[in-house]
């Protein structure tokens, strides 16, 4: 009888323990978070100089410094890979501004999608157009410096796998369409500002520079990328706003436009079959 009772026993704390081990704590999410969130303004160093990379008395960037060193093939924004964005290598400033990851910092977003330079040239979307630019997916993300520093935006709008019907290919040059015609007619949306586009007319990208006045007295310069790759749209957007007459901190260079237009497809093409 005492046998029987002590193996009892025993099983009863076999039992006991392995509760305890399998209904404990459970961090994993958070550690899995820490490792693929950016870090958030008020955990980055404040800008002081040069030795981080950022411009002398630069506010905190957005999304922080670095390269991604985790989680880049996660997904990032609302359907849309991480894989998808652009390496920040290939985004014109980055060798002066050292951009945080694009991927890191993307977010979703729901609904028809307004582009950066529609933002900017106060062109907003007609309720006929709301369906052209309405994808599968599509996020943003927005890194850089604020005040009259440089940041980057870049733009997805992913509408599907064109191969599978010739209508997404179609509405996919379509809302490309759109786009640029917004910003080639920025000056009649918002008066004075100026565009001047820079790419040929038969080239499989869209590259312009336009300066725009803002109802606060500032003014913004923009540097525009758009193409479509597939069934996916995809703006770059560069730009600084300062007070009227004045210059961004930095001196703009960038690679010829074909080279940003070259780092902005092939991530696309990687992420999204119908290339």
């Amino acid at each position: 009888m005492r046998t029987i009772r002590l193996v009892t026993a025993t099983s009863a704390a076999v039992l006991c323990l392995a509760a305890l081990n399998a209904c404990g704590p459970d961090n994993s999410g958070d550690q899995n978070a820490s490792k693929t969130t950016a870090p958030t303004a008020a955990a980055t160093t404040p800008a002081t100089g040069t030795a981080t990379g950022t411009p002398t008395g630069a506010p905190a960037t957005t999304g922080g410094q670095g390269k991604p060193t985790g989680g880049a093939t996660a997904p990032a924004g609302d359907g849309i890979p991480a894989k998808a964005w652009m390496d920040t290598k290939n985004v014109p400033m980055d060798a002066t501004l050292h951009w945080a990851p694009l991927a890191a910092n993307a977010k979703p977003v729901t609904g028809p999608v307004t582009f950066k330079a529609q933002d900017l040239c106060h062109a907003p979307i007609g309720k006929d157009d709301e369906s052209t630019f309405t994808g599968q997916a599509a996020g943003k993300a927005l890194v850089g410096f604020g005040a009259d520093h440089w940041m980057a935006q870049q733009t997805l709008l992913y509408h599907g796998d064109p191969t599978h019907s010739s209508g997404t290919k179609q509405l996919t040059g379509l809302t490309r369409t759109h786009l640029t015609d917004a910003v080639k007619n920025c000056a009649k949306t918002a008066p004075g500002a100026t565009v001047k586009v820079s790419s040929p007319d038969d080239a499989p990208y869209f590259a312009a520079t336009a300066t725009i006045p803002q109802s606060d007295g500032s003014t913004v310069t923009l540097h525009e990328y758009v193409l479509d790759a597939g069934g996916t749209v995809s703006e770059l957007s560069v730009f600084a706003t300062t007070k009227a007459g004045a210059q961004p901190k930095e001196a703009w260079t960038a690679p010829e436009d074909k080279y940003v237009a070259t780092g902005m497809t092939a991530p696309a093409c990687e992420a999204f079959p119908g290339c």
